[in-house]
């Protein structure tokens, strides 16, 4: 029998090869299958007759096979499948190209539904390849009267959906195995709560499905996407919501605007900062004078010079003797970053590291060795790494210096280049990071510390052993159970869910059940949520004043890692969990994106993020001349880049994704590399980039490409090059018109750096009016905000960015740009943290955002 969770194998008519080729796009269990949703639809609604066809139309008919039969075609290179089919009005020729088992399924006599392009034949009409179905009719009923074969029709007739699949997979074989299972959808939990579903007037789970996946009316198509997008969208929200929530538990480090040596260091600059960069400086350098971590989006355009004004954000944290990291995507990039930083401030005595998996430097005498390392650990095990980021007041370096949980010693600014994914949980992530710290009271530290030492140290032990031989994920439930065989093995005495009174002027005023109490010395607490807020604190920490204990431990079994939380409550009158609990200095964050997203868009989906935007570029930069080169021009477009290459400039090359099922783009990379090497180039030297190479051999073919060596580089859309190569004077697009607007304006922002006049040539075989102009507006304007407004107009809602954008959240149904949705979200998924942050009323809602963070750690 068939549950959600069984292995796509066990659906009927599902081999082993079928299987394989199914995983292969992601499609494991019977729940994923469901949860692959169609990108687009056909309308066969309307049945035609053979009669009134014209040449040109998307047509679907009904009629019988007079005549079928296979035949080689004159070279027989092919088999050609030719058919008559007619209605009660007249008859057509069908064909079918190498298909020759379609005579064999279809016989003389049947009816067929076939759906398809009806094209001209030298003044006949004529339908190639058409999809078929074989009609088998429904008997007679009483109840409904005539039976109709027409209803038994889901690949021909009514609205047909079309999937993303990848080659040896056919549309028809994705729609059957779906309706097999489509009655399962029954079987998934609801987890939306029912007055969400009547105040935004949103269909049953089970319904949605259903309708998305074999809908009658396109009214049932726009029902079942606002119910799948909306909770795409209100999931995003609980975790923006949820993290603003722990902001506002935590504290940060105020640094104090140095007027005067920021003065010194815009004006040393080669170069004048905008109006723009100065309005985002100052809005950066008054959050950071708040004893409350800033959050802060910076958005510019490629080009703007958003890093000098992070360098200005992160010469506040040294000259204010703390520290600053900023971290970018690429070892290459960060080298990069990190030359060009101890260029700008050379004039003031800051230590600056450079911490990478190959590279650790800095850029003062220190007695540490700069060295590129051949050693394979992590960071955090190299003596040198430690001692830079010990030592450094900057730090640069890449996302992974958060992934080894390094320890810094005093950080109050964490700067993200968001060029690469960086997502709500990266950013819960860095909340926590100076961990060292956590768990410090503001009461007598070393007494505190002391406190039950012995006990707390097998306690932790005991915790931290759980965490070891589960792993994390469970439910709280579990975890408490093993805590219980641990403290039996190390010969702990506890009490479980033991009753403590509350006290208040020394009266009972009621009752609280701790998880556990050990030795009758410590209150316990385990909790399983996404993170550990105000509100857990505060309850602990009333709990543990209210009773005559004085240590209290909230363990949270979250899905990075086990936090312990200590809680003391000494002799010393203390009114606030924060005067006498436990302290989290979290720095403060700046994140950097160059994607342009329109302010309120950018809003709404980083409701945790205040927002910053450079929207002018610095003058005198050399506007990049783009031209859309269409298949006829191509040699042209050539011969162009042959002759830039003669006079010393170098290539980019990005190519579109060609198949769903090569993610990391190494078959569409391969053979435009063996294209451009056989065919075109064959004289130069030509490097390639796709996701299957190891960093390494990443970083080598770009050190060669920016060393000049490699003349053209082949890379997907997929790699993050981000990488500011002066010489780089040319950025070919091949299929340009699978990309958004603001997608190419991005990629074409890579060349452009130097005095060199720099070229974008987009070429495209899509001779569309629609698809030509959409990319002619390229040609004329270089604002990326005014692009991305654009290419809502020219591509709907939802495609704007591509699905590989990267520093978004990765959506099947919901828009980005869908602005009403997004804000109904927004404001239930505030109403439901502001009166339950715990989620204690929201079991399922619950369970389902521990689902998508854990799919998200192991991912």
């Amino acid at each position: 029998m068939l549950t959600l969770e069984s292995d796509i194998a066990k659906i009927t008519r599902v081999g082993v090869t079928t299987a394989k080729r199914l995983k292969k796009i992601g499609l494991e269990t019977v729940h994923d299958l469901l949860f692959y949703f169609p990108f687009r639809y056909e309308d066969f609604s309307r049945l035609e007759k053979i009669s009134d066809l014209k040449a040109g139309q998307n047509a679907n008919i009904v009629g019988q096979i007079e005549l079928i039969s296979n035949k080689r075609s004159p070279r027989k290179r092919m088999y050609i499948t030719e058919a008559l089919v007619s209605d009660e009005t007249e008859t057509i020729k069908v064909i079918w190209f190498n298909q020759p088992f379609i005579a064999r399924n279809l016989k003389t006599g049947d009816k067929v539904s076939l759906a398809g392009k009806i094209e001209d034949d030298y003044g006949s009409l004529i339908m190639k390849s058409p999809i078929y179905e074989k009609i088998t009719y429904i008997p007679p009923s009483p109840l409904e009267g005539e039976g109709s074969g027409v209803r038994s029709a889901i690949h021909t007739q009514g609205i047909v959906p079309i999937y993303h699949l990848t080659s040896n997979i056919t549309q028809k074989q994705i729609r059957f195995l779906i309706k097999q299972i489509i009655n399962l959808s029954q079987k998934i939990p609801d987890w939306l709560p029912t007055e969400i579903k009547k105040s935004q007037k949103l269909a049953d789970l089970s319904q949605a499905l259903e309708k998305i996946h074999f809908p009658k009316t396109e009214d049932n198509i726009a029902e079942a996407k606002k119910r799948l997008g909306f909770d795409e969208l209100l999931l995003i929200q609980l975790e923006s919501q949820l993290i603003k929530k722990e902001l506002e538990s935590k504290q940060a480090q105020p640094l104090k605007f140095r007027e005067k040596e920021t003065k010194k260091f815009v004006n040393s600059l080669p170069f004048k900062l905008t109006n723009a960069q100065r309005k985002a400086s100052w809005e950066i350098l008054k959050d950071l004078e708040k004893d409350k971590p800033m959050a802060r989006l910076l958005e510019g355009d490629v080009g703007s010079g958003k890093t000098v004004v992070a360098v200005i954000a992160m010469l506040s944290a040294a000259l204010s003797k703390k520290q600053a990291v900023l971290m970018v995507p690429t070892e290459i990039l960060a080298q990069q970053h990190y030359d060009n930083i101890t260029k700008l401030l050379k004039d003031f005595d800051i230590k600056i590291g450079l911490v990478t998996r190959s590279a650790k430097k800095m850029n003062y005498e220190s007695g540490i060795m700069n060295h590129e390392s051949k050693d394979k650990k992590t960071q955090k095990k190299d003596p040198n790494s430690l001692f830079i980021i010990h030592n450094s007041q900057i730090i640069i370096g890449t996302h992974a210096l958060i992934q080894e949980k390094i320890k810094f010693n005093n950080l109050a600014i964490a700067i993200i280049d968001e060029q690469h994914r960086f997502g709500v949980e990266q950013r819960k992530a860095l909340l926590r990071i100076n961990a060292d710290t956590s768990g410090l009271t503001r009461t007598d530290i070393s007494e505190n510390k002391l406190l039950y030492e012995d006990l707390t140290y097998k306690i932790r032990g005991a915790i931290f052993n759980v965490k070891k031989q589960l792993g994390l994920g469970h439910k709280e439930k579990i975890y408490q159970n093993a805590l219980v065989e641990e403290f039996k093995k190390l010969k702990i005495n506890f009490d479980k869910e033991k009753s403590i009174e509350i006290k208040y002027d020394n009266k009972k005023v009621g009752a609280y059940r701790p998880d556990f109490i050990i030795e009758n010395k410590i209150i316990l607490e385990t909790k399983k949520l996404p993170f550990i807020g105000k509100f857990e604190k505060e309850q602990v920490w009333h709990y543990l004043k209210g009773s005559d204990y004085k240590l209290a431990l909230l363990v949270n079994f979250a899905k990075d890692d086990v936090h312990v939380e200590r809680f003391i409550h000494s002799n010393k009158k203390t009114s606030s969990p924060h005067q006498s609990a436990s302290v989290s200095m979290s720095p403060h964050l700046l994140s950097m994106t160059a994607t342009p997203i329109p302010r309120s868009l950018a809003l709404a989906l980083y409701g945790d993020l205040d927002l910053s935007i450079i929207n002018e570029m610095p003058r005198g930069r050399i506007k990049i001349s783009t031209h859309v080169v269409p298949e006829i021009k191509r040699q042209d477009g050539y011969n162009f880049i042959r002759q830039q290459i003669k006079d010393g400039r170098q290539v980019f090359v990005i190519c579109p994704l060609i198949d769903i099922s090569d993610k990391l783009g190494v078959k569409s990379v391969k053979e435009e590399y063996k294209k451009l090497n056989e065919q075109i180039f064959p004289d130069l030297k030509i490097g390639m980039l796709h996701g299957k190479l190891k960093a390494k051999d990443k970083e080598k073919i770009m050190q060669d490409f920016l060393a000049g060596i490699i003349k053209i580089l082949v890379s997907t859309s997929v790699v993050e090059v981000g990488v500011d190569v002066p010489n780089a004077a040319i950025m070919m697009i091949e299929g340009a018109d699978r990309f958004g607007l603001a997608q190419l304006h991005q990629f074409r922002g890579r060349v452009g750096r130097s005095h060199h006049q720099s070229y974008c040539f987009l070429f495209t075989d899509n001779d569309q009016e629609k698809a030509l102009k959409r990319l002619e507006s390229l040609t004329k304007h270089h604002d990326g905000f005014e692009l991305a407004k654009m290419d809502l107009k020219f591509r709907g809602p939802g495609q704007v960015y591509g699905t590989a954008q990267k520093g978004f959240p990765e959506l099947k149904i919901a828009s980005l740009f869908d602005y009403e949705l997004m804000k109904q979200a927004q404001l239930e998924a505030k109403k439901i943290i502001s009166q339950d942050p715990g989620l204690k009323n929201y079991p399922l809602l619950k369970e389902k955002l521990g689902e998508l963070e854990t799919k998200a750690h192991l991912e």
